[in-house]
Formats: structure tokens, C-alpha cells, sequence
């Protein structure tokens, strides 16, 4: 009984303490999005960092793929004045851009996500929808990007993930791997920057005509196609708990197997 006990004290002491390297921490979460709740003009960052984005223009909530989303008619969400929420993007060297977004019109090049940084001149990081209906993304420097093997359509909910690690950009749409391009660019250890959601490069470019946009996710790491499948499935809490579940199974199996 003493042994079990023993077993079971170490256990609860290590899920405070034990590192998973592949696993999405918390810490990870730089800048979240659920747009649940519009407050007046202001959304809350959802991840505790509190890098509060506020609409401006029109728009309005409607229902989304996790609770509510952003309709944005030619306005945009953005997280002003900018601040250091990028800097552990630049130490890790890593980035994942993620987001749900829903076109009900498409004229030319539409933003989804961007950050834009004091100190790098134009378009650091942004997933974009081009003329074409193709993806279309800049990760860490002005490389425009695109994949021809896959187009969006109007009238259809897409969940479009940017993974980049200085190596390469990687594509995700729905879950699925679509395609990357090589980068060979190191990560600036980038010290302020701003983000734009529903614009491609600063408040008044590639603005969105009309398009509904949900759970937009910004992570100082590179996450797995298990992690990105995952989180278009669940949301964030529902990756956050998966994580630490899996976590608490590895240390058991561990804490068993020394007894």
C-alpha cells in the first residue's frame, strides 16, 4: 500500500515537472482568437497574453466553427499598437499561423492572418488566399509563396494552417498536408510587431471583402500534422488537453516501469 501511494505522490509530482519536447505547452500559444465575445469593438486574447485585438470597420459575429466568428464586410481585427508577442516566434525559429475562414466573395488577394513587424519593412508572416484561389503566404521575410494544387472555393469553411521553420513553409488545409516551399531564411529575432486579421500586409491592403473568420491561432513552434489535425478538430483547449493526457500516460508508463 506504502509503494502505491509512494507511486502515486511521484506521479502528481512529475506531471508538474516532466517535459513531453514534441508536445504543444500552453507557453506555446502566443496569440489566440476565439471570437466568442465581441466586448464594444474589443476581442480578448484567449491566451492569457493579453494581446487584445479590437474590429474596426465593418463586422459582426455570427455563428462560427467553434461558438462564434467574425464576419468581416471590408473591416478587420487588428492587435495595435504593436508589441513584443513576437519575440519568442524569433528565438524559437518557429511559427504556425492557423485559422477557419469562410469566403462569401473573392476579388483578388484576400488576408487572413498577418504580422507585421517594426523593424522587417513589409509582410513578415501572412496566409492569404491569392487571385487564383490558391494559398499564398510569407513566412518571416517578403518570399511570396504560393501552391497551384489546391483551390478554395466561395461558400465553403476552410481551416488553412501555416507551418514554417526557417527550412521550409508548410500548407495544411482541412487537416491535410497540402504542399510547402522552401524558405532557407533564418527567423530576425524580430522585437515588436502587430496583427491584421482579415488584411495582407497593414490595415488597408488585401482587405477581405466579405468573409467569416474563426479561432485564428498564432504558436512559437512548428506543430505536427497529428497536433495541426487535432486542433481542426478540438480547437485549442481540445489540443491543450490532449497533450496533457498524453503526457500523464508517457509518465505513468515511466513511474511503472521503475517499480
Amino acid at each position: 500500500m506504502l509503494r502505491i501511494l509512494l507511486l502515486i505522490n511521484i506521479t502528481m509530482m512529475l506531471l508538474f515537472t516532466f517535459t513531453h519536447t514534441d508536445a504543444v505547452e500552453k507557453e506555446d500559444i502566443v496569440v489566440y482568437y476565439s471570437f466568442d465575445k465581441l466586448d464594444g469593438k474589443k476581442f480578448k486574447d484567449n491566451s492569457g497574453n493579453g494581446n487584445d485585438a479590437e474590429l474596426s470597420g465593418n463586422g459582426k459575429l455570427v455563428d462560427g466553427q467553434f461558438g462564434k466568428a467574425i464576419n468581416l464586410s471590408g473591416g478587420i481585427v487588428q492587435m495595435v499598437p504593436a508589441n513584443d508577442f513576437i519575440v519568442p516566434i524569433g528565438e524559437n525559429g518557429e511559427i504556425t499561423m492557423e485559422a477557419w475562414f469562410y469566403l462569401n466573395e473573392h476579388a483578388a488577394y484576400d488576408g487572413i492572418i498577418s504580422i507585421e513587424t517594426e523593424s522587417g519593412g513589409c509582410c513578415e508572416f501572412r496566409t492569404m488566399v491569392n487571385p487564383n484561389f490558391n494559398p499564398f503566404w510569407d513566412a518571416a521575410h517578403h518570399a511570396d509563396k504560393s501552391l497551384g494544387n489546391f483551390k478554395f472555393e466561395l461558400k465553403e469553411w476552410y481551416h488553412y494552417v501555416l507551418v514554417a521553420d526557417g527550412i521550409d513553409g508548410k500548407i495544411y488545409v482541412n487537416g491535410k498536408f497540402i504542399g510547402s516551399q522552401v524558405e532557407n531564411f533564418e527567423f530576425p529575432k524580430f522585437k515588436k510587431a502587430a496583427i491584421y486579421i482579415g488584411a495582407g500586409e497593414n490595415p488597408n491592403v488585401h482587405r477581405v471583402e466579405d468573409a467569416i473568420i474563426d479561432e485564428v491561432v498564432i504558436y512559437s513552434k512548428a506543430l505536427t500534422e497529428e497536433e495541426v489535425k487535432t486542433s481542426m478538430e478540438l480547437s485549442v483547449p481540445g489540443v491543450l488537453a490532449v497533450e496533457a493526457s498524453n503526457k500523464l500516460a508517457v509518465t505513468w508508463a515511466k513511474m511503472k516501469s521503475s517499480f
